[in-house]
């Protein structure tokens, strides 16, 4: 891995480090103690989850964008739907008891379009660097 690569992945690092602070501290207010108690998946465990698929994506479209770089664009689409799906059978035990405690799904839907913007935000970066 070149300097670029590892920069990358750094920056993404902290990037979810931060969000996941960010996210603790909103379950500290008053309303929403207590609320990740009944919480299928912690917190830590669904950064850990999308980190680890964000960095996989990016690796990947690095890559194929070495090898041929109009060919990064329709990976990016594949890998996208392949996580959406992989999100999905993680999602579902979620969906199934949303009524019961609804902000669960809130949260794993935000921190899906996070992580999703952080990644479509590197291959615009790729895509643009000619």
């Amino acid at each position: 891995m070149n300097k670029q690569t590892l920069s990358v992945f750094f920056q993404v690092a902290v990037i979810a480090a931060i969000l996941l602070v960010f996210n603790f501290l909103v379950y500290y207010m008053p309303d929403l103690k207590g609320k990740t108690a009944d919480f299928v998946y912690p917190l830590p465990v669904m950064y850990g989850f999308f980190f680890l698929m964000t960095a996989a994506v990016l690796a990947v479209l690095m890559k194929i964008n070495r090898k041929n770089q109009e060919q990064t664009g329709y990976a990016f689409l594949f890998l996208t739907t392949a996580k959406i799906a992989l999100s999905y059978v993680i999602v579902r035990p979620i969906l199934n008891k949303a009524g019961e405690n609804p902000t669960e799904k809130v949260n794993f839907f935000v921190i899906f379009i996070l992580f999703l913007a952080i990644e479509a935000y590197y291959t615009a970066r790729l895509l643009n660097n000619k």
